[in-house]
C-alpha cells in the first residue's frame, strides 16, 4: 500500500501542477484589461506638483544644476559610433577576461568558462551633463553624469563535472557619477600621463540574471542581496577618495619631463 500511495501522490502532484499552470495561463491571458487608454501627453507647465516631483529624478543635471554643462555632442558621437564601440569593447573584454578565467577556474574544479555571446546591445550610454573643475595644477577634472539603460546579451557557458550550464545577463541599467581626472598634463600626445577615476556616490546597477533560462532575480530576497553586494563591492574599490588608476604614458619613458626641461632652458 505504501508503494501505491507514493505513486498516486506523485501522480496527483504532477496533475495538480499541470492544472495550476494551465489555469494560471488562461487567467493571465483572458483577464487582461481591455479598456487600455493611451497616456495623456502634457507640457511641463500643465503638470501638477506631484507629477513634477516624480519627474525630477529624470530631469538632466544641466537643468537642475547650472554648474553642469550640456554634452549632447558626446551623446550624438556615442550614438553614431556605438556599433563599432560595442564590438571593440567586447573584444577587449574577452581578451582581458580570458587569462583571468583560466587562472581562476582550476580553484573551483571547473573545466571551462566561455563567452557564447557577448554584446552590449544597441543602446549606448548617455551623459546627462558634465561639470569641469578649474584648478591651478596641471590637471583636468571632469564629473559626468552617466545613465545607461542597455539591452545586452551576455551568455556565459560553464562546464564542470561533465555538465554544462549557461548564465545570461540581460536588461542592464547603470546610473553613476564618476570623477575623471587627467593628470599631469604634458606636452606629449595624448597630453596627459594618467587617468584617475573615482565614484562620487554609490552607483545604481540593475540587471537580469538567468540560469538555464530561469530568472534568478525572481527568487525572493536574492535581488536585493545582489544589488547591495554590487554597490558595496564597487564602493569599496572606487568610491572617492579611492581611485582607479589607468596609466597612459610609461613613467619610465619620461619624454614630457625632458621636453619641459628643454622649454625652460629655451630663452
Amino acid at each position: 500500500m505504501g508503494f501505491f500511495s507514493t505513486i498516486l501522490g506523485l501522480c496527483g502532484f504532477g496533475i495538480g501542477i499541470s492544472m495550476g499552470l494551465v489555469i494560471g495561463y488562461f487567467l493571465f491571458v483572458y483577464l487582461q484589461p481591455n479598456d487600455v487608454k493611451d497616456p495623456q501627453i502634457q507640457s511641463i507647465a500643465e503638470q501638477d506638483p506631484k507629477s513634477m516631483l516624480r519627474m525630477l529624478p529624470e530631469i538632466p543635471l544641466w537643468v537642475k544644476n547650472p554648474d553642469f554643462d550640456r554634452v549632447d555632442w558626446i551623446n550624438k558621437f556615442l550614438e553614431y559610433m556605438w556599433p563599432y564601440l560595442d564590438k571593440a569593447i567586447c573584444k577587449t573584454a574577452r581578451n582581458i577576461a580570458k587569462p583571468i578565467i583560466e587562472e581562476q577556474i582550476p580553484k573551483y574544479k571547473i573545466d571551462s568558462v566561455d563567452f557564447e555571446t557577448l554584446t552590449l546591445g544597441s543602446l549606448p550610454p548617455t551623459f546627462q551633463g558634465m561639470k569641469v573643475y578649474l584648478t591651478d595644477e596641471k590637471e583636468l577634472i571632469m564629473e559626468p553624469c552617466l545613465k545607461w539603460a542597455a539591452n545586452p546579451n551576455v551568455l556565459l557557458a560553464i562546464k564542470a563535472f561533465g555538465l554544462k550550464a549557461t548564465v545570461q545577463v540581460v536588461d542592464l541599467q547603470v546610473f553613476a557619477q564618476p570623477r575623471i581626472t587627467l593628470k599631469p598634463l604634458v606636452p606629449s600626445f595624448p597630453c596627459f600621463a594618467t587617468i584617475y577615476v573615482s565614484l562620487m556616490e554609490k552607483p545604481h546597477v540593475d540587471f537580469g540574471l538567468k540560469l538555464g533560462g530561469a530568472d534568478l532575480m525572481s527568487i525572493p530576497g536574492l535581488y536585493r542581496f545582489v544589488q547591495e553586494q554590487i554597490k558595496d563591492q564597487v564602493a569599496n574599490m572606487y568610491l572617492w577618495p579611492k581611485t582607479l588608476v589607468v596609466p597612459i604614458l610609461d613613467p619610465a619613458n619620461n619624454a614630457w619631463n625632458i621636453i619641459e626641461e628643454i622649454e625652460k632652458q629655451t630663452p
